[in-house]
């Protein structure tokens, strides 16, 4: 990638990292032009089965191939800009070269368990000793500290124990009905750059680093001060609200014509009010049953059927358009096939790039988010690396190992391109430690 001038150009950043809160801050990092070298092992992987079966839906084309490891669609969305160093950190030599690595480089974050880093005598206090100046993050699901910092999480747990899991989905249903989501992940991410980005500035300043330890639960329950608040002062506490609003109405997703088509409305006032009741029938303008938000609130289910009604024999876009040239708050629900690469926004601002990747052809893929308008160089989606692909590069060029060097490594295999028999199924060594059981 070109990094002539972005704001992060000359930052080393060293990622321990996998599915997405890690992964997405250092793509972030990465667009803003930083240098990202993602931290792998071949004795444990982040990238799906060694062996999916032909038609498994995570790889392009539904085709995992030779090398399925290099084609896993999760992986590959939230690994651009990077490059990839595999590195046996239970080794004396893995620990070695990381700490020379570590020596040269201003970032290291990491969004494994709290007490990983330990366990490979890593941690902040050894990595100080060696550059006082790093920036260290640890970004677990319940932070570093407390009676929760060694519990394992994920998106979903995360989610869960911040109580928004109690909060999605309908009224009419049970929570157990709640589909998974990890998006506290995306959030622990933004916070996680904004946190190391602010760790810079303050570096600059000061020439010091720091630990920054970031709780991914307590970064997400932020984005929910509403909520809490509404529990406190309501008696009967929060109700799902599925897609409405307490203070709008009516609020709702509405099916259009064709299959699994929707629209958004939201009602904000009297007067969007009146200007939907033109449309969908002049008498609703009249109607006293529905002439106060109080009143259209008390009858929302009713209201809903109306607009359904209406809607369902319209095209979504065509509903979008016309409700918006009148000032309501409208929009076309998009999936994440044609509705998204056909979006006209989003290809007029150049939101997908084509992306050629050696390991999974071309696609239009998602590209940096975030743009510089005083900074030259084109901020594009580079693939993200296959395992180990930059061993050569980061060891030699860097690190200054010999060709010999690197040979002995992967000989002893504490590099490599290939993961080992087990390494998918929680690491090669539990494996092998089952089989002498």
């Amino acid at each position: 990638m070109t990094t002539s001038n972005l704001p992060l150009a000359g930052i080393r950043v060293l990622e321990l990292s996998e599915i997405w809160a890690g992964p997405y801050c250092g793509c972030l990092l990465g667009d803003m032009g930083a240098e990202v070298i993602k931290i792998e092992s071949i004795q444990r992987i982040a990238r799906g089965p060694l062996n999916p079966p032909e038609g498994a839906a995570q790889y392009p084309d539904a085709h995992p191939s030779n090398e399925p490891w290099n084609r896993f669609a999760i992986f590959n969305a939230t690994n651009r800009n990077k490059k990839g160093l595999t590195l046996d950190l239970k080794t004396d030599n893995g620990r070695e070269a990381f700490k020379k690595l570590a020596a040269v480089s201003d970032i290291i974050l990491c969004n494994y368990a709290r007490s990983v880093m330990e366990n490979f005598q890593l941690s902040y206090e050894e990595i100080y000793k060696i550059n006082p100046a790093i920036i260290y993050m640890l970004m677990p699901g319940y932070g570093s500290t407390g009676p929760y910092k060694d519990y394992r999480s994920m998106g979903m747990a995360v989610d869960a124990v911040s109580g928004h899991t109690f909060q999605r989905g309908y009224p009419e249903l049970e929570q157990s009905s709640n589909s998974v989501v990890h998006h506290p992940d995306a959030v622990a991410a933004i916070n996680g750059t904004f946190a190391l980005t602010t760790a810079l500035v303050q570096r600059e300043n000061t020439g010091k680093g720091q630990l920054i330890d970031l709780s991914q639960a307590e970064s997400f329950m932020t984005h929910m001060g509403n909520m809490y608040l509404e529990e406190q002062i309501n008696e009967s506490g929060i109700k799902r609200k599925g897609n409405r609003n307490t203070e709008y109405a009516p609020q709702g997703v509405y099916k259009c014509l064709g299959d699994d088509k929707w629209i958004s409305i939201s009602i904000v006032t009297d007067q969007q009010w009146n200007l939907l009741a033109e449309l969908i029938d002049p008498n609703l303008v009249h109607s006293e049953k529905y002439d106060s938000k109080i009143k259209r609130l008390d009858n929302h289910d009713e209201l809903d059927s109306i607009i359904a009604r209406w809607t369902s024999k319209l095209d979504n876009y065509d509903v979008m358009n016309q409700l918006q040239a009148i000032g309501i708050p409208a929009g076309a629900v998009l999936n994440c096939g044609p509705d998204t690469y056909d979006d006209l926004h989003l290809n007029e601002r150049g939101f997908f790039q084509i992306v050629e990747d050696a390991n999974t052809g071309i696609y239009p893929l998602s590209g940096p988010v975030i743009r510089f308008q005083n900074s030259s160089a084109e901020i594009i989606h580079n693939p993200a690396p296959s395992l180990g692909e930059h061993n050569e590069y980061i060891l030699k060029d860097i690190l200054g190992y010999s060709d010999m060097e690197i040979k002995e490594m992967e000989e002893l295999e504490i590099i490599g391109t290939t993961p080992l028999l087990g390494s998918d199924m929680g690491g090669s060594r539990r494996l092998e430690s089952e089989n002498n059981a």
